[in-house]
């Protein structure tokens, strides 16, 4: 058997490079939440979720075969081993419980609970990481996790900014158990995201595949779960009905007026962002990649104090003010709130706290994914990587190279 210190080893970009990639990845997910308020009519949360992600999947699928065949992968994003099926697959449960349960929490919660949870996935995946050794403890970074959380908590509680994807009609109040569940499924939305920023990582270290062909297939069965679950939601009328109150038309309705937003959604928070990260979690430890999440309210704030102080859109006290001096003109168009003294506050801890993330970044030797004396992949499998990549570079048209 061929140990880990023969495996494959790959060029490190400059650190800017892996922190601008997550840092955007955040940003686009903090321009979503608004693009979610205003440009999203409300319909079922599943269907939002089918949509968006059967034709992501098609789109990073189509990219990454160009992108694989580009790099020298003969089969394009067919290129690797049937054995990695299973990884793949706990990628796309992942994938598929963050967006899945993101939605429904949003739909029988509120924007606001979601903002508080999201900040909350460096700590699931920081703890995952340092209890089972895959990242060394440290007792800076895990303050500067809290502090940042905190710093988000602060902002969305305060009343300002709101994080992840928001949609358009969020759920209206149907009691006590429909809350309860509602923050179940932000509880299940943080694992999700979690398990796939550590599950992609096991992928991505094999070098097998390019990093937006692990993003594409872990979407595809993401796509192909978010069916088989919205098909089995659908033969449940209570279920649906329960799923989303204020749907009146039936659950595979799309609003032609959703169509703009969505397009926004398929392109740049699920194909780019998620791309970014999957990229950026080649060369970065799990507990960086998520702890860039607390930039979302931040950007959110930005993005609306930007669009209200030039006139692009209406503040929610305006549009009050004037459907109290008129009644004739409802507040039936989404408004936005806009950030406060609350949210600046809040902006220092999130930074401070990302930060302290950033500055306690561990070493790539002392990230380690793999248990001792683990071999996942045989020496005939280590061969035939060893083989492609001599073919890539050149080498094996002239077996006097070798």
């Amino acid at each position: 058997m061929v140990g880990k210190q023969s495996q494959l080893k790959y060029d490190m970009p400059p650190s800017y490079l892996i922190h601008g990639a997550l840092c955007a990845a955040q940003v686009i997910f903090g321009i979503s939440a608004v693009v979610g308020t205003i440009g999203l009519p409300s319909f079922h949360p599943l269907t939002f979720a089918l949509v968006r992600e059967s034709f992501a999947s098609l789109v990073l699928l189509a990219v990454a075969h160009a992108v694989s065949l580009k790099k020298g992968r003969k089969g394009g994003i067919f290129s690797g081993s049937l054995k990695d099926f299973k990884k793949f697959f706990v990628c796309g449960i992942g994938l598929f419980g963050s967006q899945a349960f993101f939605i429904i929490g949003i739909k029988l919660s509120s924007a606001v609970a979601a903002s508080v949870w999201q900040p909350t996935q460096p700590i699931f995946t920081a703890a995952v990481c340092m209890v089972l050794g895959w990242e060394p403890f440290s007792f800076v970074r895990c303050v500067g996790i809290l502090v940042a959380f905190f710093g988000c908590a602060i902002m969305v509680l305060g009343g300002g900014g709101s994080a992840g994807e928001s949609i358009g009609g969020e759920g209206v109040d149907n009691g006590a158990f429909a809350q309860l569940v509602g923050q179940f499924s932000f509880f299940l939305n943080c694992c999700g995201a979690a398990l796939y920023v550590l599950s992609s990582k096991r992928i991505i270290k094999t070098e097998r595949y390019e990093s937006v062909a692990v993003t594409a297939w872990s979407y595809a069965i993401a796509s192909v779960l978010m069916l088989i679950f919205a098909v089995l939601m659908s033969l449940s009328e209570g279920i649906s009905t329960f799923l989303c109150s204020d749907c009146t038309r039936s659950i595979w309705h799309v609003p032609p007026s959703a169509i703009p937003a969505m397009i926004f959604f398929i392109i740049m928070t699920s194909s780019v962002s998620y791309g970014l990260i999957t990229w950026a979690n080649k060369y970065a430890s799990g507990t960086m990649v998520i702890g860039y999440t607390v930039i979302q309210p931040v950007a959110s704030a930005i993005v609306i104090q930007s669009l209200v102080s030039f006139g692009l859109y209406e503040g929610c006290k305006s549009v009050a003010r004037r459907f109290l001096e008129d009644e004739e003109d409802g507040v039936e168009k989404a408004c936005l709130d806009m950030p406060d003294m609350f949210t600046a506050i809040g902006s220092i801890g999130v930074f401070f706290g990302l930060v302290a993330i950033i500055c306690t970044e561990p070493k790539e030797e002392d990230i380690d994914m793999e248990e001792e004396g683990e071999d996942h992949y045989s020496s005939f499998d280590e061969a035939e990587g060893l083989l492609e990549l001599a073919e890539r570079h050149g080498f094996a048209e002239d077996p006097d190279n070798f």
